[in-house]
């Protein structure tokens, strides 16, 4: 067992693929019981089942972070079905607004800081008054290496189509610090996860399309293999990170194990970013 998190409840944003499928499975895994939130609620009702199959608890939310009365009305479904919330993790984000090409445009900042940032914001303002109450809490923030800048290895240019990830995960390890500051009077923690090269569709759709074009090398190869070749020039660990390496650090984060870690942003990333 990573983490003894036997008797506690988590809500997990974005859960119903990719990574917050990755980390609904494990925190269940490791005793807890998980509250899958996502906008596509029958994605979130998937992984619900799953959870249940594995002899937990489950509840499956409609959550659309950029409303606040929503995630009000997420965080209050969870307290008024299993009495408390002790684990929020901040999962659902996008990398770019619907077609997308190379740079980035100003829809492409409107809808990644609504998602990614306000989002964000969103639910933590959504749960504090419970944990204040309460005096606990555990927050873990998704954030990605791209908060840390570019990275830039054998004279690539990545352009500028990532800028507004990045900054918007920037802001988001920034804010987990400051949230971690100001909550830890009241026994809570607040820490960012910052996920390197993971398969998901996030990497399916936008990463390997950009690779094939800035690397010919890589055109013609299966999507997988070319995103498995690709990375091996950034990560030392010569390998992908997966969501269940993610799900991990998160139930750790989240664990009495870690009652003394706050305001940190840990890379989960085969060395990669170094920091």
């Amino acid at each position: 067992m990573i983490a003894d998190l036997t008797g506690r409840t988590a809500l997990v944003t974005g859960g119903g693929q990719g990574i917050g499928r990755g980390i609904c499975l494990v925190l269940a895994e490791q005793g807890a019981d998980v509250a899958v939130a996502d906008i596509n609620v029958e994605n979130a009702k998937k992984v619900a089942k799953e959870l249940e199959a594995k002899g937990r608890k489950a509840l499956a939310i409609h959550l659309d972070v950029t409303s606040q009365e929503n995630a009000n009305q997420a965080v209050q479904s969870v307290v008024a079905a299993w009495g408390h919330l002790d684990i929020l993790v901040n999962n659902a984000g996008i990398g770019r607004a619907p077609g997308f090409v190379d740079d980035d445009r100003e829809i492409d900042w409107e809808m990644i800081l609504d998602i990614n940032v306000r989002g964000v914001m969103h639910c933590v303002k959504a749960v504090t008054p419970h944990f204040k109450e309460r005096r606990y809490g555990k927050i873990i923030n998704i954030a990605s290496g791209a908060g840390r800048g570019p990275l830039v290895r054998g004279g690539t240019n990545p352009g500028t189509g990532a800028s507004p990830y990045g900054a918007s995960k920037a802001a988001v390890i920034n804010y987990t610090k400051y949230l971690a500051a100001g909550l830890g009077p009241f026994n809570v923690n607040v820490n960012a996860i910052c996920p390197g090269f993971v398969w998901t569709f996030f990497h399916q759709e936008r990463y390997i399309d950009m690779q094939k074009r800035q690397a010919p090398n890589l055109a013609g190869k299966e999507p997988y293999q070319a995103f498995v070749d690709s990375i091996k020039g950034y990560v030392p660990l010569g390998r992908e990170q997966t969501p269940e390496d993610i799900g991990k650090m998160a139930a750790f984060l989240a664990s009495e194990d870690a009652k003394n870690i706050s305001g940190q942003s840990m890379h989960v990333d085969g060395g990669a970013r170094m920091v």
